[in-house]
């Protein structure tokens, strides 16, 4: 368990997929009129998909346990998938993050200074986050007239899913800097609105013993007290700041590259869906002898800061 000797953390004590990520953006505009004045424009963005994935399996030798803590007994405990002389297994963890936007927007230029030209924007926002997080453990008895006959296999589940959609007011400035072909712009926005959280726990845990299967709801961290599905809807900020630089290589066409920061309050992340406090009656099979509902759910207000390489 956490704290004893000897013992360290395979999966788990550091964030995950959290590190850069490359990613395209495609924008189209018209100007309704010859002097690029007033205009419109619509974007999307995408990063590429994150995934992380643990694997890890003994035949006793390593220990190999998910810690949790025992709200019964109010100390460190552990569930063990492989134990010298007791259980081998193994332990399987997945995580897959996705991120992606887009905006309509209407342009108008409020200022020209020679090749200098200053434009406001107002429109919409739309953004789109999701994580999903499997963990998936195997222990098979190996034990000799422990009570539970030797090669019974227990299949432990558990399933963590958030989704987070903004639909919002999108607000902003463009300064922009020409030189024959060359263009330099830089964008301040806020989009103000409305994030649409959603959230899917699920656990269960499968026994096959003599060739019969049995499958109960819960596994470890979803158990009855948490599973579910959930939703929420909470006002979101979303602040931008853009610095691009372009080509002209066609009339009408340029090719931009640059960096995008933005800034998403309130996005619902599955780590933040995990609670690692446990009741163990209410382990498969449930003994329904009391105690707290531990696990439990709630919606944690998360901010993210995803970085966009961006062409369009």
């Amino acid at each position: 368990m956490l704290g004893a000797s000897g013992a360290s953390v395979l999966f788990g004590d550091s964030t995950v997929n959290d590190e850069w990520r490359s990613g395209l953006r495609a924008r189209m505009g018209y100007w309704f009129d010859s002097r690029r004045r007033i205009g419109i424009e619509g974007s999307f963005f995408g990063l590429e998909q994150a995934s992380t994935e643990f694997n890890a399996g003994s035949a006793g030798t390593p220990i190999l346990a998910r810690p949790f803590f025992d709200a019964l007994a109010n100390q460190q405990a552990a569930a063990l998938s492989a134990f010298p002389g007791l259980v081998a297994g193994s332990v399987n963890i997945n995580e897959t993050s996705r991120f992606l936007g887009a905006d309509a927007l209407y342009r108008q230029q409020i200022g020209s200074w020679g090749s200098e030209h200053f434009s406001v924007l107002i429109g919409y926002r739309y953004l789109h986050s999701s994580d999903k997080l499997g963990i998936a453990t195997t222990a098979t008895v190996t034990l000799v007239g422990g009570g539970v006959p030797v090669g019974t296999t227990f299949n432990v589940s558990d399933s963590f899913n958030a989704t987070s959609n903004f639909h919002g007011l999108d607000l902003g400035i463009i300064g922009e800097f020409t030189q024959g072909p060359w263009l330099l712009e830089w964008r301040a926005k806020v989009a103000l609105g409305a994030n649409f959280n959603e959230a899917q726990i699920n656990g269960s845990t499968t026994t096959i013993s003599g060739g019969a299967t049995a499958t109960l709801p819960g596994g470890l961290l979803a158990l009855s007290s948490n599973v579910g599905s959930y939703s929420q809807t909470r006002f979101a900020v979303v602040p931008e700041l853009a610095l691009k630089v372009g080509h002209q290589f066609a009339p009408g066409w340029h090719i931009m590259g640059g960096y995008d920061l933005i800034y998403w309050t309130g996005v619902q992340r599955t780590g933040n869906l995990i609670d690692t406090t446990v009741n163990p009656n209410l382990l498969p099979p449930s003994t329904g002898l009391g105690g707290p509902q531990r696990p439990q759910f709630q919606f944690n207000r998360h901010r993210s800061w995803p970085r966009v390489s961006a062409l369009a």
